[in-house]
C-alpha cells in the first residue's frame, strides 16, 4: 500500500499543461513547414488537374500566386488551414481567390479519396471574364455567387445547393440580346443537381432547368418567350430559334458532357 501511494495519479491541472504543450508544439510544427509540402496532402487523381506555381508561407497559412484548374486561371488563392479536421485526417481550409475571375472566398474539405467540398461559396464574377470560354458568344453583366454547398466526387458525386444571381445580363453574337436578371437555384437530386432558370426585367423571358448527374452530363430545358409584344427583334429572334407552341413559348433542348476540373 505504501509502494502504491507513493505514485499518484496526475492532476488536471497536469493534465492540461502536458496537452497544452503537446498541441503548442504541434502547432509550432504546422507554422515551420514551408507551403510547398501542401502539394504532398492533395490526392494524387486531383493534380493532373491543377496548375500551380509560386507558393509562399506555411503549411498553417499561405498563398499560391497564380493557380489554374483544368486550364481555367483563378489567379492568387490565400488559405488558412483548420487544426482539427487535420487531426481527424482531412483537410480543410478556409480560402480566398482573386484574379480573372474576381473575388470569390469559400470552405473547401478535401479527403483522401478525392472528395472535394466547397461550403459557403460566395462571390461577384464579372461576366466579360468568362468571355475566352463562351466565344464566339459574349457575355455581360454581372455573376453573383451564394452557393451552400457544392459537393464533388469523381463520378459518385455532382451536387449543388445555393444561387447564382446574373445581374444587367446580355448575350452577343450577330446582335446583343438583353437577358435582364437571371436567376438560378441550385438544389440537390439524387447523386446530382438540378439547377432552375428563370429572368425578370427583360422582354425575353426565361424559364427551364439544367440537369447535373454525377458523371458530369447534363441535360438543358429552356423556354423562351416575348413578354413585350410590341418587339419585333425579340419576335424575331424567337422564330430563328424555333417554332412556338400554343402559348408563344419556344421549346430548347441540349444534352453534353462537362470537363470536371477536379
Amino acid at each position: 500500500m505504501i509502494a502504491i501511494s507513493m505514485f499518484k495519479s496526475p492532476s488536471k491541472t497536469t493534465l492540461f499543461l502536458a496537452l497544452y504543450s503537446l498541441l503548442s508544439y504541434f502547432l509550432f510544427l504546422l507554422a515551420s513547414i514551408p507551403a510547398q509540402q501542401i502539394w504532398q496532402f492533395i490526392p494524387p487523381q486531383n493534380k493532373t488537374h491543377l496548375q500551380i506555381s509560386n507558393i509562399e508561407g506555411s503549411l498553417w497559412s499561405g498563398q499560391i500566386s497564380n493557380l489554374q484548374v483544368n486550364r481555367l486561371p483563378l489567379g492568387q488563392l490565400n488559405w488558412n488551414l483548420k487544426l482539427l479536421p487535420l487531426l481527424l485526417g482531412q483537410i480543410e481550409l478556409d480560402t480566398k481567390i482573386q484574379g480573372p475571375l474576381g473575388k470569390l472566398q469559400s470552405h473547401l474539405a478535401l479527403s483522401t479519396d478525392g472528395r472535394l467540398q466547397a461550403t459557403e461559396l460566395s462571390g461577384r464574377i464579372p461576366a466579360e471574364a468568362l468571355n475566352p470560354y463562351t466565344l464566339p458568344a459574349t457575355l455581360g453583366g454581372e455573376i453573383s455567387l451564394k452557393i451552400q454547398k457544392l459537393l464533388f466526387h469523381n463520378k459518385q458525386k455532382l451536387q449543388l445547393e445555393g444561387e447564382i444571381r446574373w445581374r444587367n445580363a446580355s448575350i452577343s453574337m450577330l446582335q446583343t440580346v438583353e437577358l435582364g436578371n437571371v436567376q438560378l437555384l441550385g438544389k440537390v437530386l439524387g447523386d446530382g443537381s438540378i439547377v432552375r432558370i428563370t429572368n425578370e426585367k427583360s422582354a425575353l423571358g426565361i424559364e427551364g432547368s439544367i440537369k447535373l448527374d454525377a458523371t458530369g452530363r447534363y441535360n438543358v430545358r429552356l423556354a423562351l418567350m416575348n413578354r413585350d409584344s410590341s418587339r419585333k427583334d425579340i419576335r424575331t429572334l424567337l422564330q430563328m430559334l424555333g417554332r412556338a407552341d400554343a402559348t408563344g413559348k419556344v421549346h430548347i433542348q441540349r444534352q453534353g458532357q462537362l470537363q470536371l476540373g477536379f
